[in-house]
């Protein structure tokens, strides 16, 4: 039983990472859509899709709250 309950966390964490990785090229995404219908400060998007790139890589190691809000803001960023 126990090795179907690692399975599992392995799964969950494979498809936070996926979700968070998601959220950073839609905001760069977003943000060159942007820039083309000439808004500025790109840059902040870009910036913030590399932290959560960063986090994605790191996600197995965070705090189970920080990897919760994490997650839950993606989440968010999806349904936009």
């Amino acid at each position: 039983m126990a090795d179907e309950q690692q399975r599992e966390l392995y799964r969950q964490l494979r498809a936070d990472q996926q979700l968070v990785k998601q959220a950073a090229a839609h905001l760069r995404h977003r943000a060159i859509l942007a820039a083309y219908a000439g808004l500025e400060r790109k840059e902040l998007a870009f910036a913030l899709a590399l932290i959560l790139d960063e986090l994605a890589r790191h996600l197995r190691d965070l705090d189970g709250e920080l990897r919760e809000s994490v997650v839950e803001v993606c989440r968010r960023m999806a349904r936009e």
